[in-house]
């Protein structure tokens, strides 16, 4: 415990506030693309690297920013300004397939909290730190950890943040770095969300037999999949944008890509979500068309950067799934019939 107690006296970067989230494996380490990908639910989130010059950008994205790294078998992801997207229980669940998690965050508005998911299941958690406030579905499972933070309840500060913190490391075997930001390091980059609800990205919690279908699909079957959606979501939601349209002229044309074209998409698309950009969610009943076609730009940007990519990613059709609604099946019809074609 004295490590951390050193640790948050002597930095400003950890000791103001933290949200230090740890995947520790079943099996297998998790590589630094799976855990991204858990976060979401099992969509593809970009990973950007992160310098010096990029703190800044980190910081105007509201919290979206989750840093990513090993430590030994372990994954751990941490959010500088202490508000966790990853402490959010659905996303503690996705994180913790065949896997514990261990969450600790603290923050400028005084919340403190230990929390734990395991096998797909958020499982308890101890709110400000205070052992007599365990809550969750199996409260007994932090029982050990409760007793530990009872023996520092009246400690002055860092202690208690301090022993949560060493708690992890005996759990999981990882170390926060002391020099953690003075080095380059990779950032998931989480999207705004569709809704407050954070509903996964990962097709197949959706559409399971599409989804194993369009993985087994050969590459040309998946890349016509994907630009038959750009086409009927630019017709049917009016996305003939400048750059939008010359990115679906390109891949038409069997053109490459490049990235200054696909972040010009991305413009496009988050200009039509300009009214819940600081939100960082989207809110449906505000604005129905609005929200679908939002979504649906999205689903287009997502097309176009997965055909750039060897068509392996399949994100744009669960934004493609909400924004046709209840258009979906029809467009369903469609998309087996190009999956099932014997070459």
């Amino acid at each position: 415990m004295d490590y951390y107690t050193n640790l948050l006296q002597s930095s400003a970067s950890f000791g103001e506030a933290l949200a230090w989230t740890v995947i520790r494996p079943l099996q297998e380490p998790l590589s630094l693309q799976s855990a991204a990908s858990r976060l979401i639910g099992g969509g593809h989130p970009p990973i950007v690297d992160a310098d010096e010059e990029f703190i800044e950008e980190v910081e105007s994205l509201n919290g979206r920013a989750v840093y990513i790294g090993q430590s030994g078998d372990a994954t751990m992801l941490l959010e500088p300004d202490g508000f966790s997207y990853a402490a959010g229980s659905h996303v503690m669940a996705w994180l913790s397939q065949e896997a514990q998690v261990w969450h600790l965050s603290w923050n400028h508005t005084g919340r403190r909290v230990l929390e734990y998911a395991a096998n797909g299941q958020w499982l308890a958690g101890i709110a400000e730190l205070n052992p007599h406030a365990i809550y969750g579905a199996d409260p007994a499972a932090l029982q050990a950890e409760a007793a530990a933070m009872e023996e520092v309840v009246n400690a002055p500060w860092p202690t208690q943040q301090a022993t949560a913190l060493a708690i992890i490391e005996l759990r999981t075997g990882a170390q926060l770095p002391r020099d953690w930001f003075d080095q380059p390091r990779q950032v998931a980059i989480v999207e705004p969300l569709i809704s407050k609800d954070c509903p996964p990205i990962g097709l197949w919690h959706y559409e399971p037999d599409l989804d194993a279908r369009l993985r087994l699909a050969p590459q040309e079957s998946r890349s016509a999949v994907l630009l038959q959606l750009v086409d009927v979501l630019t017709n049917r939601f009016h996305l003939d944008m400048p750059a939008t349209t010359r990115a679906r002229q390109a891949a038409h044309s069997g053109l490459p890509l490049d990235a200054d074209l696909l972040e010009d998409v991305g413009a496009e698309w988050e200009s039509l979500g300009h009214q819940w950009a600081d939100r960082g969610f989207a809110v449906r009943e505000e604005n129905d068309d609005a929200w679908r076609r939002w979504v649906a730009a999205n689903a287009v940007r997502h097309s176009l950067q997965s055909l750039s990519e060897g068509s392996t990613y399949l994100d744009a059709l669960t934004y493609g799934k909400f924004a046709l609604d209840e258009e979906w099946p029809d467009n369903r019809t469609w998309i087996r019939e190009i999956i099932s074609r014997i070459p």
